[in-house]
């Protein structure tokens, strides 16, 4: 089965499973500093969403041939530096916002886990950017302090949630 990436083309055999092939043109993407940004699977046009275990385990023969577009991903970090600061900035914003009552009233407020997944959401965006860059040299200031926050947040320790917010995570969010 023909499998394509921008200008690059390989044969593979048509009894690999979908999910082997896709890990390859992944790979094949990375080596090149490279995020594959389209997927086609015998024409068809994939998303995330379609990459579940019941496409995955089928074998390429069941599905056909593999197109695949990327970009670089300097670029993509380049395009998506405005969106990135308004995350951060909303982050930021939200963290602010319960300061007040986990200091005045001891109260960890219930939005505070929802924000928790959108920093990893946010962290796991600075990742793409990798070791080095400075997005990725923020990254790792910040995680420790990830950690603590965590700790703290399981212990239900709201005074020492709003110092590691206010004094490490939202000087570092501001530096990113």
């Amino acid at each position: 089965m023909r499998i394509t990436l921008d200008h690059d083309q390989w044969d593979v055999s048509d009894d690999q499973l979908v999910g082997e092939v896709l890990a390859q043109v992944s790979d094949r993407a990375h080596a090149r500093h490279r995020l594959v940004t389209s997927l086609k699977l015998g024409g068809r046009l994939i998303t995330d969403r379609d990459l579940q275990p019941m496409l995955l385990d089928k074998l390429l023969k069941e599905v056909g041939s593999v197109d695949a577009c990327s970009q670089d991903i300097p670029e993509i970090m380049t395009n998506a530096t405005p969106t990135i600061t308004r995350f951060s900035s909303t982050l930021t914003a939200e963290a602010q916002g319960f300061l007040a009552p986990l200091r005045m009233n001891a109260i960890i407020p219930l939005a505070l886990d929802r924000w928790f997944g959108q920093l990893a959401d946010y962290m796991e965006l600075l990742q793409v950017a990798g070791p080095g860059s400075q997005a990725g040299d923020d990254l790792q200031a910040l995680s420790p302090w990830i950690q603590d926050l965590l700790d703290a947040r399981s212990i239900q320790d709201p005074v020492r949630i709003a110092d590691i917010l206010e004094f490490e995570i939202l000087p570092r969010l501001a530096s990113i």
